[in-house]
């Protein structure tokens, strides 16, 4: 029947099970903290300490770097050693790197603990989505389930920054240590409700490949590679969103550089909570890489806008933001997707772990993004941006029209 191959029925809902609601749940609690305190540490860290726009940038690339590599072992040691136990680390990592954050009082301890906080991330993201293919059979199923994952992100950062500004705007670092107390929630879900009932069994060490041997096979894989250089562009123009651009704001605008900044992430979001579904249910019959062309062609279209917006506009921004925001609600949810469909079943953790090394784009894009600041015109970063937009929907383009010569069944190495 035609109505079976609809995402939106909620016969799919009923059939998540408690490791699903888990995660759900988990990352609902957790990025509401996180957007709480993290759009604000830009804003101390110019303002308290005076650091300066190519060290935030630096700190920041370290952060992402760390996350980039990690994503590569963590989620092989998901596959090998089960999703629990990884995202169980994860998150008592997680713990301690926001509170070291709140309690820090050298620039050297703010390095360190932002450090931390991107070696947790893919010990808990990439087992996270993990979990979700693993305990849902149907493939319209995984789609809703990582949708809602997607839509949970965003809503708590549309909710987070109202909660910043309205409980500790003077004092941030406060919010870093809340933050860190909602990841000890959050191992507690873990613990409780990780592989639990669900269908990930480890499996026998016989019939895994080492980890030399999977990275080999995602190398070979001719389709993913050409995505995650695509990827890894978006993810560079996309930091510019969350590292580039509040410099430039609370340089023009120190007064009122936190409001400004606040105020645009939560049309990111916003924008994300409202404009998803009704995105998803109106391109649900395009195929996914021309999904991610149209949202890609929108994200490079909003670079225009900054480019072209006065510094002391932030009507321009706010505009903008949204249309980069509408690429990324089109783009961003079916990138998890697509890892889904291409990942075998007992690597879809090496898969996603590999994945985040499109994370390197928020590894690079602050670095370079302060140091175009400092030493030239932010526009020529935005114009930058736009060419890439344009190169990664070429790339998007390619891979869609390469031969797949990989098995997509569980590979055997």
């Amino acid at each position: 029947m035609e109505t079976d191959q609809t995402l939106f029925q909620w016969q799919r809902v009923k059939r998540f099970s408690l490791p699903i609601w888990t995660v759900l749940v988990g990352v609902l609690v957790t990025r509401t903290a996180y957007f709480m305190a993290w759009p604000f540490l830009i804003v101390f860290l110019y303002q308290d300490y005076g650091v300066s726009a190519a060290d935030v940038g630096g700190m920041l690339a370290i952060s992402a770097l760390v996350a980039s590599f990690t994503g590569l072992y963590s989620g092989y040691l998901s596959d090998k050693l089960g999703r629990k136990v990884v995202m169980a680390v994860g998150s008592c990592l997680a713990a301690f790197a926001f509170t070291g954050i709140g309690l820090a009082s050298e620039l050297w301890q703010f390095y360190l603990m932002v450090v931390l906080a991107g070696l947790m991330r893919p010990m808990i993201e990439a087992p996270s989505k993990a979990v979700i293919s693993d305990n849902l059979a149907d493939l319209k199923d995984r789609e809703l389930a990582l949708n809602i994952r997607y839509f949970v992100i965003n809503l708590g950062g549309a909710i987070g920054p109202l909660l910043g500004i309205t409980l500790a705007l003077e004092t941030p670092q406060l919010l870093f240590v809340a933050t860190g107390a909602t990841f000890v929630i959050y191992l507690l879900l873990i613990l409780v409700g990780i592989e639990r009932n669900g269908s990930f069994r480890k499996p026998d060490s016989s019939t895994l490949p080492n980890f030399r041997a999977t990275m080999k096979v995602v190398a070979q894989d001719k389709v993913f590679l050409l995505l995650l250089i695509a990827n890894f562009l978006m993810m560079f123009i996309y930091a510019q969103l969350e590292s580039s651009l509040p410099q430039v704001i609370v340089r023009a605008n120190p007064e009122l550089a936190a409001k400004i900044i606040a105020s645009l992430v939560l049309v990111n979001t916003l924008t994300i909570v409202i404009f998803q579904f009704p995105m998803l249910k109106w391109l649900e019959k395009v195929p996914l890489f021309t999904r991610t062309r149209i949202g890609m062609a929108l994200m490079a279209i909003a670079q225009i806008g900054f480019m072209l917006t006065p510094v002391d506009y932030p009507i321009g921004w706010a505009v903008a933001c949204f249309i980069i925001s509408l690429g990324e609600v089109i783009a961003f949810p079916t990138l998890n997707v697509q890892i889904d469909r291409l990942a075998p079943p007992h690597l879809r953790g090496s898969y996603f772990g590999a994945a985040a090394l499109y994370s390197l784009g928020f590894a690079l894009g602050p670095w370079l993004g302060g140091l175009m600041i400092d030493k030239f015109n932010s526009n020529w970063l935005f114009l930058l941006c736009f060419a890439l937009g344009l190169m990664m929907i070429w790339l998007y383009q390619r891979a869609d029209r390469s031969q797949d010569s990989i098995n997509r069944d569980e590979i055997r190495v």
